[in-house]
């Protein structure tokens, strides 16, 4: 039981949201920031009272969300280098990252992402499956 949710926690708390960041970011720098795309965003809106190019918003966002999940990645990972041999993974950490992963099911679900929406689908499942082993097993 500890061995299972441990391993669950390592997978999906730490070695998948760094390898999603790692890609998103990969993709962000070699594929969508190509003159194609900057033209295709060329356009301004309003945000913030001032007229802001979807260019320079997008930009932020998707290198900020790449960067967001390699830093969940290696929290948990600290979290995880932390646990002793015999210690189940932390409530807390496990809490934070459904919560997230709640996010990004109702954000792609809403954006129709649908990769990101049952990926996400899947790693709930399986921290579900992570915290239900750790309440059991303390």
């Amino acid at each position: 039981m500890k061995k299972s949710a441990r391993i669950i926690f390592l997978i999906f708390g730490s070695i998948a949201p760094i390898l999603i960041g790692l890609l998103h970011t990969k993709v962000h720098f070699q594929e969508l920031l190509t003159p194609e795309i900057f033209e295709m965003l060329s356009a301004e809106v309003p945000m913030n009272g001032r007229p802001t190019r979807l260019w320079n918003a997008w930009g932020l966002v998707s290198f900020m969300m790449g960067g967001a999940f390699i830093i969940i990645g290696l929290l948990n990972a600290a979290a995880y280098k932390r646990l002793g041999k015999y210690e189940f993974p932390p409530v807390s950490n496990i809490v934070i990252m459904m919560l997230y992963l709640g996010m990004v099911i109702y954000a792609a679900g809403t954006f129709n992402a649908l990769e990101q929406f049952y990926g996400s689908i899947g790693g709930m499942t399986f921290m579900s499956i992570a915290l239900i082993l750790t309440l059991r097993g303390k």
